[in-house]
C-alpha cells in the first residue's frame, strides 16, 4: 500500500488522535477523508492540514446513527473516491463500572464501538475487495484485551472490537485486504511525554510501517505485547492480578475504618 496515492478514511478526526493522524498523512501526500460528528471542529482540523498543503475532505458522522453512517458511504460513492486505508478511530471513550453506568450510556458506547464500527466496515470493505486491495485499522485499547472493573462497558465494547478484527481479517485476507488491530494505551499529544509514553506522531510513524509490513496487530511497546499475550493464554495471571489488587483496596478501606 502506497501511502501517497492513497485516499484514508478517518474517523473521530476532529480532535486529538484522529486530527493528528490526518495532518500526519496529509502532509505524506495522501488524500484525507475527515469524519465526526462536530462539523465546525472538523472545520479546524482542515486549517491544519491545508497549513501543510494537504488535500482533505470534511464529512459529518454519528457513528451511533445509522443514517449518518450510510449518508457518509454514499457522498463517498458520488465523489468518485475509493478508500484505500479506513481507520476505525472514533470511539465513546465513557469510562464507568457498569452499576454507575445508565442504560442510556450502555446504548451509547456499544452503538459506536461496536455497532459503528462493524457497519462502516461492512458499507467501506467492499470496494476495497473489488480493487483487490486495502487496509482496515480498528484502534481498540489495553483495556479490550484485559477487561477491568473500572470501565467496564469500554472493556467489552473494545473485546469486541478485537473479536471483529480477527474475524475480518480472516475473512477478507483471501480479498488481499489488510486489517490491523491496534492495542492503544495512553498517548502523549504533543512533544511532551512521561516515561514509557510515545507522542501521536511517533504512533503516526509505527502504524505506517505496520501498513507496509502487512502486519496484523499493533502494540506501543513490547512488555504490553507480552503481557496481553500472557492475559490472553494464561487468563489465571490477570485474574490473580485483580485478586491481590482487590485485596488491597479492601485492606486499605479495613484500615481506614478502623482508624476512624
Amino acid at each position: 500500500m502506497n501511502i501517497e496515492s492513497a485516499t484514508i478514511l478517518i474517523t473521530g478526526a476532529s480532535q486529538g488522535i484522529g486530527q493528528q493522524l490526518a495532518v500526519y498523512f496529509a502532509k505524506k501526500g495522501a488524500e484525507v477523508i475527515i469524519a465526526a460528528r462536530n462539523k465546525s471542529k472538523l472545520n479546524e482540523t482542515l486549517k491544519l492540514i491545508n497549513a501543510v498543503g494537504g488535500k482533505a475532505t470534511a464529512l459529518v458522522l454519528d457513528l451511533s446513527n445509522v443514517e449518518t453512517i450510510q449518508s457518509l458511504a454514499n457522498d463517498i460513492q458520488v465523489s468518485g473516491k475509493h478508500v484505500n486505508i479506513l481507520i476505525n478511530n472514533a470511539a465513546n471513550c465513557n469510562s464507568k463500572p457498569l452499576l454507575d453506568t445508565s442504560l442510556e450510556e450502555i446504548d451509547a458506547i456499544v452503538r459506536t464501538n461496536v455497532i459503528g464500527c462493524f457497519q462502516l466496515c461492512r458499507l467501506i470493505a467492499p470496494t476495497m475487495v473489488s480493487q483487490r486491495g486495502g487496509v482496515i485499522v480498528n484502534i481498540s485499547s489495553l483495556a479490550g484485551y484485559n477487561p477491568n472493573a473500572a470501565q467496564t462497558v469500554y472493556s467489552t465494547s473494545k473485546a469486541a472490537v478485537n473479536a471483529l478484527s480477527e474475524a475480518l481479517r480472516d475473512e477478507l485476507a483471501p480479498k488481499r485486504v489488510q486489517v490491523i488491530n491496534v492495542a492503544m494505551e495512553v498517548l502523549a499529544l504533543d512533544t511532551q511525554k512521561s516515561l514509557g509514553q510515545v507522542n501521536v506522531e511517533q504512533f503516526a510513524k509505527r502504524l505506517e510501517s505496520a501498513i507496509y509490513k502487512n502486519e496484523y496487530e499493533l502494540f506501543l511497546s513490547p512488555s504490553k505485547k507480552w503481557l496481553m499475550r500472557l492475559y490472553k493464554f494464561l487468563p489465571a495471571i490477570s485474574r490473580l492480578k485483580k485478586a491481590l489488587k482487590l485485596s488491597k483496596t479492601r485492606k486499605a478501606g479495613e484500615n481506614k475504618i478502623l482508624q476512624n
